[in-house]
């Protein structure tokens, strides 16, 4: 939007012009300085490029002042437009270079805007501090993303697997000695019958790969631990064939390539990577629950007496650990059950640790999160945040057809019953179907991955003919299209949606 800052009514223009009057509206310009309120200089020395003379007070009335910018600078049109202080407050930077084509402002200038000045008090520091952390994530995993040679899929990438054995499948490939974690993977899903679902990934098998390999990377017999908050146990198996670092290689994968973290390492297992100090270890992070109830009986023995027999009771494992001794005193029982408790959840896993973490070496991911581990934290500890009908209104873009026509009218429609239906999936209205089994349907991923998808997600419509008109939608996985069927009533719509995304057999449907 232009602003033109019009010239005061004066006298007739004749020169020499009176003391108090506007130089000649014919000299007056969109590109000129607002007339200062004195004697006018004589014309022979006005240009548009002229610096105005000092403000003096004005004879008449005239508008409310503004603040006239130098040659090189344009105000902003935020700026003129503030009512009055009590409104929120935009400010306009003012920048010199040069102005951009059919912008406003004085010739030889640009207007660039500063982003609002929110007040402190309005938004909480909690809001500032996640937002920072988001864009910190985003840069590193760009940082990471850029090792990655996306033109480059060598045969030794070829990852071939079933959607129910994945882990074992990715072993395979992830064992080649060939297999080069830099450059682009090439997913295959092979069904039941042995068809592969084509032979070049475009993005949506990948998608859904990375989803459930880290599903069952959660489930693999070197983490221990409740579901959501899972620590590294000793496996001498895995240890001998080198599982934990085949694993964190995954892991690595999984984060740089596709953008999906594991949310569900406990807190000790992260900090144990990050080399940060760690609280002391309690009997809830104990996964052996025999061991588990005979430390509880030492450690509630309220005699010594009682603690040395209930120590007995436990040589097996005491012994193992190096901490099988009779104690004197309760203080002793304490420092015992203490150091049997650091040592199962610190002190054996020690190799299985240092194995791990070379495989989160993998394209350099331990070393950023060392680095910034408060920034990792969402990604590796933090359980996923879930979706709204609003994350998924807003990710779309919608293709209409042209305005006015008939297909744009059920188009419309179709919108408000999808944004309809959307709510009814978040409230539990269409359960068991959730907000996540909708994205995976379009998209083969739950979640919005930190960087975004490669293409923009699109929502299509299923124009039938008189012979024939599909019902369910569709989906395709590689380019994120979701193709939504034409109802004429929102429940034939709802029924037709839920049911086919619940019946789809994996992801999408071609």
């Amino acid at each position: 939007m232009a602003y033109t800052i019009a010239p005061p009514r004066t006298s007739a223009p004749s020169p020499p012009p009176p003391r108090t009057s506007a130089p000649s509206p014919s000299r007056m310009s969109a590109h000129s300085p607002p007339p200062p309120r004195m004697s006018a200089p004589s014309p022979s020395r006005m240009s548009a490029h002229s610096p105005p003379p000092p403000r003096t007070s004005a004879p008449s009335p005239s508008p409310p002042r503004t603040s006239a910018p130098s040659p090189s600078h344009s105000l902003s049109p935020l700026h003129m437009s503030i009512p009055s202080p009590t409104h929120t407050r935009l400010h306009a930077q003012w920048s010199p270079g040069p102005s951009p084509p059919g912008s406003p402002g004085i010739s030889g200038s640009r207007w660039s805007p500063t982003p609002p000045n929110w007040s402190p008090l309005s938004i909480p520091s909690e809001t500032f501090e996640e937002t920072d952390s988001v864009a910190n994530l985003q840069a590193i995993l760009m940082k990471l993303v850029s090792k990655v040679d996306s033109n480059r899929c060598p045969t030794s990438n070829q990852i071939n697997v079933c959607r129910e054995n994945i882990l074992n499948g990715s072993m395979q490939a992830f064992k080649r000695r060939r297999f080069d974690p830099s450059g682009k993977l090439d997913i295959i899903f092979v069904d039941e019958e042995g068809v592969s679902e084509g032979a070049v990934d475009e993005g949506g098998p990948s998608r859904e790969y990375f989803r459930l390999l880290m599903k069952e990377i959660q489930h693999a017999k070197i983490f221990e631990g409740p579901e959501q908050c899972r620590q590294l146990t000793l496996d001498t198996h895995a240890l001998d064939t080198r599982l934990y670092a085949l694993i964190g290689m995954m892991i690595s994968v999984c984060v740089i390539h596709g953008g999906v973290g594991p949310h569900f390492f406990s807190k000790r297992l992260f900090l144990q990577l990050c080399g940060e100090k760690i609280e002391p270890a309690v009997f809830d992070e104990v996964g052996d629950h025999s061991f588990k109830e005979k430390l509880l009986k030492i450690k509630e023995a309220e005699t010594v007496e009682l603690a040395n027999n209930a120590i007995s009771e436990a040589e097996d494992n005491l012994s193992i650990m190096g901490a099988l001794r009779t104690v004197r005193s309760l203080q002793e029982r304490d420092l015992l059950v203490q150091s049997a408790l650091g040592f199962y959840t610190d002190g054996r896993t020690r190799a299985a640790l240092a194995q791990f973490e070379d495989g989160l070496q993998t394209l350099g991911l331990l070393e950023e999160i060392k680095s910034q581990p408060r920034v990792f934290e969402d990604l590796f500890i933090n359980p996923e945040k879930p979706l709204q009908a609003k994350d998924l209104s807003s990710l779309f873009e919608v293709c209409f057809s042209p305005v006015g026509s008939n297909r744009r009218q059920q188009e419309n429609q179709t919108i408000c019953f999808w944004r309809d239906w959307l709510i009814d999936v978040e409230e539990g209205e269409c359960s068991p179907l959730t907000m996540e089994m909708v994205l995976e349907f379009a998209s083969g991923s739950s979640t919005v991955p930190p960087l975004g998808f490669s293409q923009p997600p699109q929502i299509q419509f299923l124009h039938g003919t008189s012979d024939y008109k599909r019902i369910y939608p569709e989906a395709n996985t590689c380019l994120i299209i979701l193709r939504l069927p034409l109802h004429n009533s929102y429940d034939d719509f709802k029924t037709y949606m839920t049911d086919g995304i619940l019946q789809a057999p994996t992801f999408g449907i071609p």
